[in-house]
């Protein structure tokens, strides 16, 4: 970010801008706003992570708290949830506590402690220790599901069906003493069924003894929630069970694929892709009503795809055309364009892109309509040291029961596919 700062004042000290360093002003104060409010969410999250662990040291009900954690079980919490136990002792009296609901596992009880940071020590001069720093996390593609509008409700048991008017009623002007007549209205019921997406770490006593990193345990822990919830992600927007069984059906899955294009997109063809999306209400009024989630191969061309031969600009007002690139320009002027790395491959030079349309009461980045549903039944977190306790082995293993995507206003989104090369 400071590096960011500084380029964007040097280029706020040129006079006469050129195409290319209009477009990297531009670039350079987009990634900066998203880098600010990304620092913003972190700050919060450390000064909250701070303040917790403050509380449970210093007040006298947060360390009662963490004693009656302690002495809990997350094994009997597990059988409760799965096999319907009712909860007595210590588990009962913090289920009570944190008011639980039947079934659900408190979040914490996976909650693993930072140990204090050691450091080896060369026992002669002709020796060398090893220092090993705090391993560091993975990095996961950022998840877009939620940025197309699909909720996840919690449900309970049995089958998931939800319903939407899909036949209106209606209104006319009529005559002097004529009646109004009657419309049989209609709705649509769609239902769906648990699948199970499945993570498991396994750890042996003596990886984690000759690591010599303290966090080595609670760093994979945190991969393997990591890792599960960029798989959930992932089959929300692809899933697709006529390829894997297993899988529930994802979003890409339940859109109609449209023709294949014969040229390859131009400036006005990634406009097309946004603006053809402007019904004029209830879904898109305008551009900024209409979201376009494409490939990375996609992204990059839209990147480098400029509007006719590159003019500077005269003046620092100018929209002279031909200095913004379209991936530029649709970041201005839509409701959002942005790639991802779970978005299908291109496939024989036809890349596949999903429009979204969030609905004219969602234009104020609310989506106050519901436009697709993936029902959780439950999360599951199994801790177990015993299984394998002849081996010096512990597992830990999540399960998320999740349904099928269900498009409850099919309207709102669309395939749209293009072709980026010839």
């Amino acid at each position: 970010m400071s590096k960011n700062r500084e380029r964007l004042g040097e280029l706020l000290g040129i006079d006469d801008k050129d195409a290319e360093q209009r477009a990297e002003l531009d670039t350079l104060t987009e990634g900066l706003q998203a880098d600010e409010a990304e620092l913003r969410a972190a700050t919060m999250l450390e000064a909250a992570d701070a303040q917790k662990a403050e509380g449970e040291a210093g007040k006298p009900e947060q360390r009662a708290r963490v004693e009656l954690r302690s002495a809990c079980s997350l094994t009997k919490f597990v059988r409760a949830a799965v096999g319907g136990e009712a909860l007595d002792g210590p588990e009962r009296e913090l289920a009570a506590e944190l008011d639980l609901e039947p079934g659900r596992i408190p979040i914490e009880m996976f909650e693993t402690r930072a140990a204090p940071e050691t450091r080896a020590v060369t026992g002669a001069p002709d020796t060398v220790g090893v220092n090993l720093d705090p391993l560091l996390p993975a990095i996961f593609a950022r998840s877009v599901c939620n940025r197309l509008g699909v909720h996840m409700p919690r449900v309970e048991t049995g089958s998931y069906a939800t319903g939407t008017i899909t036949t209106n009623q209606t209104a006319a002007a009529k005559a002097k003493g004529a009646p109004a007549v009657a419309t049989a209205g209609a709705f649509t019921v769609q239902t769906t069924t648990p699948h199970r997406v499945s993570a498991r770490l396994e750890l042996l006593i003596e990886d984690i003894a000759a690591v010599g990193a303290d966090n080595f345990e609670a760093i994979l822990r945190q991969n393997l929630m990591l890792a599960m919830s960029a798989e959930l992600d992932r089959v929300c927007l692809v899933g697709d069970p006529t390829t894997e069984a297993a899988e529930p059906t994802g979003l890409v899955s339940r859109l109609a694929d449209p023709a294949n294009p014969s040229t390859v997109v131009d400036w006005a063809g990634f406009v097309s892709a946004v603006a053809d999306g402007i019904d004029g209400g209830p879904w898109a009024e305008s551009m900024t009503g209409v979201r376009l989630l494409v490939n990375a191969e996609t992204m990059r061309l839209a990147e480098t795809t400029f509007r006719g031969p590159l003019i500077p600009a005269t003046d620092a007002n100018s929209d002279t055309p031909g200095e913004m690139s379209a991936a530029a320009y649709l970041r201005q002027h839509s409701g959002g364009f942005f790639a991802s790395s779970r978005m299908p491959a291109t496939a024989s030079t036809i890349a596949p892109a999903i429009r979204y349309r969030p609905g004219t009461n969602g234009l104020d980045g609310v989506n106050a309509m519901r436009t697709a549903v993936v029902p959780i039944w439950n999360e599951v977190g199994i801790d177990d040291p015993y299984t394998g306790s002849a081996r010096g082995e512990r597992a830990m293993t999540f399960h998320v029961l999740l349904g099928d995507v269900i498009l409850t206003q099919p309207d709102a989104y669309e395939r749209v596919d293009l072709k980026v090369s010839a």
